[in-house]
């Protein structure tokens, strides 16, 4: 095999591993809170009208599936460390590869920094942090608090706001691409996290 290919031991032999059953089913609600989130945001923002009740109810709710998410992604990170993702197609060339890495790696810098930085924000204001019925504990985030911290703040709600979740986005197209490209051009991968799929020989 060729140094601009990757295979699975040299053999040329497709994968025959699927992820495991945590981490398939960490990656899809991932992907649907993920998607909540974006809808509840967007739903706050632009639709309901500024510090009304309506807003303070879906931002609590907003900030409690952001906290949620938080602690999916932890637990999706923590079972990728102890149980290794499966091989990736064999064929693959070099840049294809180094960009499923990089694409991965960017979403998972991004799922951990979007929730983080919301966190931040409700951190620096002086209501609890609602989650569920309960209050989360606050992050010392004392750049971000009182008069000294306003501009900071108003820097990191638009990173949050607006930079953040379109990159997500971005990322995210990228990667439902590239598993689209693999699927169908010989190097199908959709099959090791969609449970009801089967492997090609």
């Amino acid at each position: 095999m060729s140094s601009a290919t990757i295979g699975v031991d040299g053999s040329g032999r497709a994968p025959t591993r699927r992820y495991n059953a945590i981490a398939i089913g960490l990656h899809w609600a991932i992907a649907l809170l993920i998607y909540a989130q974006l809808g509840l945001g967007w739903y706050m923002n632009e639709v309901l009208p500024d510090h009304s009740a309506a807003q303070d109810s879906v931002e609590a709710i907003h900030i409690s599936l952001g906290l949620t998410t938080l602690m999916f992604i932890a637990a999706r990170i923590t079972v990728r460390l102890i149980v290794p993702p499966p091989a990736l197609p064999s064929g693959l060339q070099t840049w294809e590869v180094w960009l499923s890495h990089a694409s991965k790696l960017a979403f998972y810098l991004l799922m951990l920094a979007l929730p983080l930085s919301g966190w931040a924000l409700v951190s620096a204001g002086h209501d609890p942090i609602p989650f569920w019925g309960a209050s989360a504990p606050k992050l010392p985030v004392t750049l971000l608090t009182g008069p000294a911290g306003k501009g900071l703040r108003h820097t990191l709600k638009h990173v949050h706001v607006f930079v953040l979740i379109w990159i997500l986005v971005v990322t995210f197209a990228l990667h439902v691409m590239g598993a689209l490209k693999h699927q169908f051009d010989g190097h199908p991968v959709l099959w090791r996290m969609v449970p009801f799929l089967k492997a090609r020989p």
